[in-house]
């Protein structure tokens, strides 16, 4: 028997997380014979709105609740789940994000052979940050197939054998690039993450200007990788993706945005600080020390590594 554990960050976003939770209930019902779901782990980041978790009451699902006593970010918040999770395979999705049905039986594929898994990405939801989102998705995705070893894991559609995760350290502490330090531990390991095109997700990509722009920059100054600034020129010609021109100019600015980001020194392990906590559960906060996650409580029962990362 395969038992999945489901951790999902959240802050603020009750109706978003209704959505993924609905979702991830219908995955849920279409389970092969093998595989079960063990638990949902979702952490509520100091949410300021009383309701913000209130969807996750009903949903029949085996539920772990955990609830951050201040606000600490996606990426801690996804490391406490982590330290109670007890399933073989370790399941990733944003609070945004709608599993598409067959989801959890996609995540139960992961073997020691390959360990770790990432998909595709489609949007739902209207206007220009939305497209433009999607559309650097779908430039991304466009080549990979099958099976294509990658240097990214994305905790918003992501699922990786528990056991390979606790082996090569789980994600990084610093910065927004704790999951793409998962990604380059894997592959050092000789296990790259690898692409899985079946491994869908419905996301709501636009959370407006300010929320753009913010996260472009901040993804910049916490990637773990300095870019030089002939690399930046490259990007704003890169960057520049979309089936028209209003799409393409917004992805060339926040492109060069990130890449802007991305000039400042690495610190410690190759990661800059972030200087002020992320707008929403797309950043990424450093725990508070000595806060470990202890009150959780089921409310019912060597190949090569693509060059290509993350959406941002």
């Amino acid at each position: 028997m395969v038992r999945i554990s489901v951790i999902i960050p959240t802050r603020n976003r009750a109706a978003d997380l209704r959505r993924c939770l609905d979702g991830l209930a219908e995955c849920a019902h279409r389970l092969p014979v093998g595989v079960a779901l063990a638990q949902v782990v979702v952490v509520d980041d100091a949410s300021t709105d009383p309701e913000a978790t209130a969807p996750a009451r009903d949903t029949g699902l085996p539920l772990v609740l955990l609830r951050n006593p201040v606000r600490l970010g996606a990426g801690a918040s996804r490391r406490r789940a982590v330290e109670v999770a007890d399933g073989d395979v370790l399941a990733f999705l944003d609070d945004d994000a709608v599993p598409r049905g067959d989801w959890l039986a996609v995540a139960a594929g992961v073997d020691a052979d390959r360990p770790g898994i990432t998909g595709r990405v489609l949007g739902f939801d209207a206007g220009l940050v939305s497209r433009a989102r999607q559309a650097r998705y779908d430039a991304r995705y466009r080549d990979l197939g099958q099976g294509t070893p990658v240097n990214f894991f994305a905790c918003g559609n992501g699922a990786v054998l528990a056991s390979a995760f606790h082996r090569v350290g789980g994600f990084s502490n610093e910065g927004v690039g704790g999951d793409n330090s998962l990604a380059r531990s894997l592959d050092q390991a000789g296990t790259p993450v690898r692409f899985h095109p079946d491994l869908v997700i419905a996301h709501r990509n636009g959370k407006g200007w300010t929320a753009a722009v913010h996260n472009a920059w901040s993804a910049g100054t916490n990637h773990p990788q300095r870019m030089t600034v002939t690399d930046l020129l490259d990007t704003g010609r890169s960057s520049a993706v979309g089936d028209n021109l209003a799409v393409r100019e917004l992805n060339r600015a926040l492109g060069v945005l990130h890449a802007l980001g991305r000039l400042l020194p690495r610190a410690g392990d190759g990661t800059t600080q972030p200087t002020a906590p992320p707008h929403d559960t797309e950043g990424r906060g450093k725990p508070a020390a000595g806060h470990h996650a202890s009150d959780g409580r089921p409310k019912s029962a060597t190949a090569p590594t693509s060059t290509r990362s993350g959406a941002r």
